[in-house]
């Protein structure tokens, strides 16, 4: 996402905030009921920290390109919770859009998710060193949030910069007492009482050590529904590989599904987010075609497999087989010289025994 795209979409989403304001000051009673009524939250179950955490991840590319340092700590690690997905994709978005236009090269963000002692609600502390964030984007962050029955405020205890903190509820029971939300069922059933106290991670910058291929987990998983689950899954993101806008909105209506449930059916399956999902059948792609034609440069089969930067090709394929592309690739390149020669070999060997034969 260029940051153009970037600086669009927020005119759009402040102009749409300010016609929604002005229509319900404008229009008639009648008409006032229906617009609220069309406001009303869709909450449903889903792994708040890991949702969080991967939306937010989606930005490493923007951020990584305009040499912004990016930091995202969970406390507990994973948590269920009662959220809408729309309205907290929409809070990140502006967040860390915001971040992006106020912060320069060397820039830091860090954020911080964390829950109260009675697993209830949670905190989302995003600190920065940039300009102060705009009186505008506070009210539009704070309309959107308020929505969503939380809050937002200043944090006090950052003495190094500028930042905020987000209060959100998760229980069920809060958005039931309201008459314009709707519960959406849960696509399988996990407690949410239960208390993970999980040590506080970072996303990780380097080789993901628990790196399970694809392919691996479909052929070992127990269930045949969920090895079904998987190849269908994989082929839709094949037969869009070199698609660079193909996201996870897109996968999840080619899924027949919202995109909180696959992602709770993925990450119950796999433990992966539908980013990472989609990243490996990407990565593992790119190595298999790397494969089958040696000759091709790493930019290439960054395009072919839906990296628009090679750049954050490289990065992500670090991430996932431990070694850059290029000397991943190299080294393809080596071994299928080194059969070809042999092969030669074989063949001259096989010329000359037969020599002293003729005649």
């Amino acid at each position: 996402m260029s940051i153009t795209n970037v600086i669009l979409v927020c005119i759009i989403v402040f102009l749409a905030t300010i016609c929604s304001r002005f229509l319900l000051h404008q229009e008639p009673r009648e008409v006032k009921s229906q617009s609220l009524a069309r406001l009303g939250l869709n909450v449903s179950s889903n792994d708040i920290m890991q949702y969080i955490k991967e939306k937010m991840g989606e930005f490493m590319p923007l951020m990584e390109s305009k040499r912004i340092n990016l930091r995202i700590k969970c406390d507990p690690e994973s948590m269920m919770g009662w959220i809408d997905t729309v309205v907290l994709d929409n809070v990140i978005f502006l967040l860390l859009s915001d971040v992006t236009q106020r912060l320069h090269g060397g820039g830091k963000v860090s954020v911080a998710i964390s829950t109260n002692p009675s697993y209830d609600r949670i905190y989302i502390r995003i600190n920065d060193n940039g300009n102060p964030m705009s009186k505008m984007s506070f009210a539009i962050l704070n309309d959107t949030i308020t929505h969503h029955h939380g809050n937002i405020k200043s944090d006090d205890d950052n003495k190094q910069g500028n930042g905020i903190v987000i209060e959100l509820p998760i229980k069920k029971e809060i958005y039931q007492a309201g008459q314009q939300n709707n519960i959406v069922p849960a696509g399988f059933h996990i407690p949410n009482n239960i208390e993970l106290r999980v040590p506080t991670i970072e996303l990780p910058e380097e080789y993901e050590e628990d790196y399970k291929s694809i392919r691996k987990i479909m052929h070992t998983a127990p269930r045949h529904a969920d090895q079904e689950f998987l190849q269908r899954a994989t082929n839709c993101i094949n037969e869009h590989l070199s698609d660079t806008e193909y996201d996870r909105q897109s996968f999840a209506s080619d899924m027949g599904s919202s995109e909180s449930t696959l992602y709770n059916k993925i990450r119950a399956i796999t433990g992966k987010s539908i980013t990472n999902f989609i990243r490996d059948i990407r990565i593992e792609a790119a190595c298999k075609m790397a494969k089958e034609n040696p000759d091709l440069r790493v930019s290439d089969i960054a395009y072919q497999v839906g990296f628009k930067d090679p750049k954050y090709f490289a990065t992500s394929f670090k991430r996932v087989m431990g070694t850059q592309p290029k000397e991943y690739f190299a080294e393809i390149r080596e071994e299928a010289m080194a059969l070809t020669e042999e092969g030669e070999k074989r063949r001259f060997s096989i010329w000359d025994e037969l020599e002293p034969h003729k005649g």
